[in-house]
């Protein structure tokens, strides 16, 4: 099977940031005001902080593999300030500048060539750019699974009843 082209994984990874009823911001809309901070039981980290999570690996990503790797953890807009995640709603516009930086730059890209060059990965080794948006769009889809389950546990229903 080809590799996706350029053009495609992006569609993929707006599929799962968006337009998808899996996707991150979908199962991020059905999370109450009163769970954003909860924890349920047992668990580790709220939905605010999984958000926070996901904001902050689209801007260190794309920075380490497309810009001048000089952004770090506790750097702006990568760590925004609490403000911008003070609820669902603040969070998502937060979100959606993360996902444009992280797709602008993979739009950046010349040709479909440049799939197979290898980048510097946040974690500090070279990987192909195929395999970091991989990577990237796994991590969405990953976390909206995270975020729905946190939701459901807190908020003891199950949005896909109908």
């Amino acid at each position: 099977m080809p590799k996706p082209r350029i053009n495609e994984l992006l569609a993929l990874m707006d599929r799962a940031f968006e337009s998808h009823e899996h996707s991150l911001l979908v199962n991020l809309r059905s999370v109450s005001d009163e769970s954003w901070e909860l924890l349920p039981e047992n668990a580790s980290r709220s939905i605010r902080n999984i958000t926070a999570h996901v904001g902050l690996f689209k801007y260190i990503y794309a920075n380490h593999a497309f810009r001048g790797a000089d952004l770090d953890y506790g750097d702006p807009p990568a760590s925004p300030d609490p403000a911008r995640l003070a609820n669902p709603v603040a969070a998502i516009e937060w979100l959606r500048e993360a996902h444009a930086y992280l797709t602008d730059c993979i739009r950046e890209l010349p040709d479909d060539e440049e799939l197979d060059v290898p980048r510097k990965a946040h974690w500090g080794k070279m990987a192909p750019t195929y395999d970091l948006i991989v990577i990237m769009l796994e991590h969405d889809l990953y976390h909206a699974g995270e975020i729905n389950r946190t939701r459901a546990l807190l908020q003891q229903d199950d949005k896909w009843d109908a």
